[in-house]
């Protein structure tokens, strides 16, 4: 059985300038830095977090050329452990990420795009992964 998803937790894009960017996503979509997670950006090429004004729709910046990362989808930690094992039983190779308040697989899909599921029940996945 297929462990379910909350949603999609943010989108990536790749953008010329991250500054650029966010004057461009403030003035035109509404969008503001999410200042709890800004600190991920600590180089001034990303990731930085915007969310619009509802809090329903992230996007990470990324300073780059290329193509963009693909997905973040949401997963409560429940979920996310449950997604671990089902992509491990599927021989899905995942990179697993503590990012201190907030845990990441990354994967590829059959064409090698690259994905994400993301949490930010840190203290249950943590507490799963340590038992």
């Amino acid at each position: 059985m297929t462990p379910k998803l909350s949603g999609i937790d943010h989108c990536h894009l790749n953008v010329e300038s991250i500054t650029q960017a966010v004057d461009w996503y403030k003035k035109v979509l509404g969008f503001s830095v999410v200042e709890e997670l800004a600190f991920w950006n600590e180089e001034g090429k990303g990731p930085l977090t915007l969310e619009d004004e509802n809090a329903t729709t992230r996007l990470a910046l990324f300073e780059g050329d290329g193509r963009s990362k693909g997905i973040a989808f949401a997963a409560t930690g429940e979920q996310f452990v449950m997604w671990l094992k089902h992509l491990e039983q599927h021989q899905v190779k995942t990179i697993l990420a503590d990012h201190g308040v907030t845990f990441s697989m990354y994967f590829k899909d059959n064409s090698g795009n690259s994905h994400e599921i993301t949490s930010h029940d840190y203290n249950v996945i943590k507490a799963q992964l340590e038992s």
